[in-house]
């Protein structure tokens, strides 16, 4: 492909393949190991998620965090700020009822995209909120199609978005949470929600009833599900929406969101998934 024809999406991989997929609170891996992994294999950022910087870090930390950011020209796609979001526990919600450190978090990493979890009907006045703050200072908040919050399904999250109504609230496109929640999770969901996605989250599964990750949804109950290869076509086939974002000229953040598989090590986990999706910026 000539330059002027080339797709301007950005690609990022989440610091969650340094995690143990039942435990989001430690990474086993330090954050400049993982940056210098994945400035190394060329991905322009990373997602960071708070078993690795949060709004409980010190000042100093976070300070170090940017440097390094700086030094290895890598970007920071978006920020889970505290553990509450990563498990989506009771908590999550919290976020929006004091969003001030987060977004002092995401202006000193120098990202414009904050995490949030809309999970009941009270938590929208606090999100309207969350949102009026976040726009002063240029930033947006991101709801993730996810179990256990009003983006369960498709229809749930353009309802949301009507009654949130605000231009600096966007969706980060996870089409494996919409699948074990029953709802259109292809193409046509994401055509409705492209104008509202700032992020394309991908992660692998087949729904498995002998599998050792339950999703714990509102509208399916208690959904067992296997992590796959990325490249698996028994569970979604990233590469259809990767040619549908291309053919609409996509310019946001897509981003591996997978956790390690039981036979990966960290450096052949973000290897093998550069190999496989830097080649559609081009």
């Amino acid at each position: 492909y000539l330059i002027e024809n080339c797709i301007s999406m950005k690609i990022s991989i989440s610091s969650r393949i340094t995690e143990q997929s039942d435990n989001k609170e430690k990474s086993f891996l330090s954050l400049d190991s993982f940056v210098k992994l994945a400035s190394k294999n060329k991905f322009d950022g990373v997602s960071l998620r708070p078993s690795m910087i949060s709004t409980q870090s010190s000042k100093y930390l976070v300070n170090q965090a940017k440097k390094l950011f700086k030094v290895n020209n890598m970007k920071v796609s978006m920020i889970t700020s505290n553990i509450h979001l990563a498990k989506n526990d009771e908590l999550a919600s919290d976020i929006l009822r004091n969003i001030t450190p987060s977004l002092d978090l995401a202006e000193t990493l120098k990202t414009s995209l904050i995490r949030i979890m809309i999970k009941n009907r009270d938590d929208i006045f606090y999100a309207k909120k969350a949102l009026d703050e976040a726009k002063e200072r240029n930033l947006k908040l991101l709801q993730q199609t996810h179990w256990g919050t009003l983006a369960e399904t498709l229809d749930e999250t353009v309802k949301l978005i009507k009654t949130v109504n605000r231009q600096n609230f966007g969706i980060t496109f996870e089409p494996a949470n919409l699948m074990a929640c029953g709802s259109d999770f292809n193409k046509n969901a994401l055509n409705q929600l492209l104008p509202y996605t700032e992020n394309f989250y991908f992660q692998n599964i087949i729904l498995d009833k002998k599998g050792k990750h339950v999703f714990p949804t509102i509208h399916n109950g208690d959904v067992s599900v296997k992590y796959v290869s990325l490249d698996n076509s028994n569970g979604i086939n990233v590469f259809s929406f990767l040619d549908f974002l291309r053919e609409k000229k996509y310019d946001k953040w897509f981003t591996v969101h997978q956790p390690l598989l039981e036979d990966q090590t960290v450096e052949n986990a973000i290897e093998n998934a550069s190999k496989l999706f830097l080649e559609y910026k081009f």
